[in-house]
This record gives structure tokens, C-alpha cells and sequence, in this order.
């Protein structure tokens, strides 16, 4: 049921095109937000909408945390490796549905189907019309529409990547 590319990608609604998850402010603190925001032209900008699917955790580029449920609200936060973990680890169906491993009722919603910049991402009960605020698609980071200074980057960072940036709580 994880069905998530390899590398990096963006989770892109099918609400707006535009809109993708990113992490408000561009924030690489613990319990920074996790909001709608249009996707930006150049791939060095995108770096907090970039993400990555590593042993169920979503990943963020920027910041090297991962995704978690506290509450409903959904923000970054260090990976814990324990066991019970489950707000932390995901799951995407091919239908376009993006849920946490301890609830597949709950999905990932744009907060009043806004499609405001910023708008808040939060789970919410799965809706079985009306629902494409809900409803997500993985898009793979494409190296051959890049410039030759942003693929050069890309090719270095994929190299070199290692989650040094990532924090663990044990």
C-alpha cells in the first residue's frame, strides 16, 4: 500500500495543480506546519515542498524531518524509532488517498477546500464525493526540465544525501 516513487517528489492535490504540501514558512524547526502552497518555479525554491518516502516516513528536503498527526494538525517532527510509532509512518493509495498507518479513515485535507496560499493541511475523515481536497498525487522531481545548474545540483544532492539534515528521537 505504499506505492511512493523513489527519490524526491512533490504531493500535489488534484484540488489546484498549483498547490502542493510544503512546510509554512520554508521552516526546518520541529512542529513547523505543514501547509497547501503553490508550487514555485525554480527547484532550488522548492526545496520545502520537496519530499521523500524512506521505511514509511515522509521526508522533507529542507528540513530532514518527517511528517506527523499531532491532533489533526499536521506538522514536522524528528523521526522516532520506537515502536507505536504509527502517526509518524504512511501510507498512499493509487486513488490518491494519503493516510497515516494507525488510521487509513483519516486522510490528509485542505482545511475548507481553500485554495489559498498557506492553507492548512490537516486529516480529516475520508469523503467519498466531493473530495478533491483529499486527493493527492505523487509527482516525481523530472531532472531533463531543469537547467543545466539546477540538474548539476539535483544529481550532486541525490549523490550525496544521506539525511544528515534528519534528527532521531530514540
Amino acid at each position: 500500500m505504499s506505492n511512493f516513487p523513489a527519490g524526491w517528489f512533490y504531493v500535489q492535490s488534484r484540488c489546484d495543480h498549483k498547490m502542493v504540501l510544503d512546510v509554512e514558512w520554508d521552516s526546518t524547526k520541529s512542529a513547523a506546519r505543514i501547509v497547501a502552497w503553490p508550487k514555485k518555479e525554480k527547484l532550488n525554491d522548492n526545496q520545502a515542498s520537496l519530499w521523500s518516502y524512506d521505511g514509511g516516513y515522509l521526508i522533507n528536503k529542507n528540513s530532514g524531518l518527517g511528517v506527523l498527526q499531532n491532533d489533526r494538525q499536521i506538522v514536522q517532527q524528528k523521526r522516532k524509532f520506537l515502536e507505536g510509532n504509527n502517526d509518524q509512518k504512511w501510507f498512499y493509495r493509487e486513488d490518491g488517498y494519503l493516510y497515516p498507518r494507525n488510521d487509513p479513515n483519516l486522510v490528509l485535507d485542505i482545511r475548507g477546500n481553500s485554495l489559498k496560499p498557506g492553507a492548512q493541511v490537516l486529516l480529516y475523515n475520508r469523503k467519498y464525493e466531493d473530495n478533491l481536497n483529499q486527493l493527492w498525487d505523487l509527482v516525481t522531481v523530472s531532472t531533463s526540465t531543469l537547467s543545466p545548474t539546477e540538474q548539476s545540483q539535483t544529481d550532486d544532492e541525490e549523490d550525496d544525501y544521506s539525511f544528515s539534515n534528519a534528527t532521531y528521537d530514540l
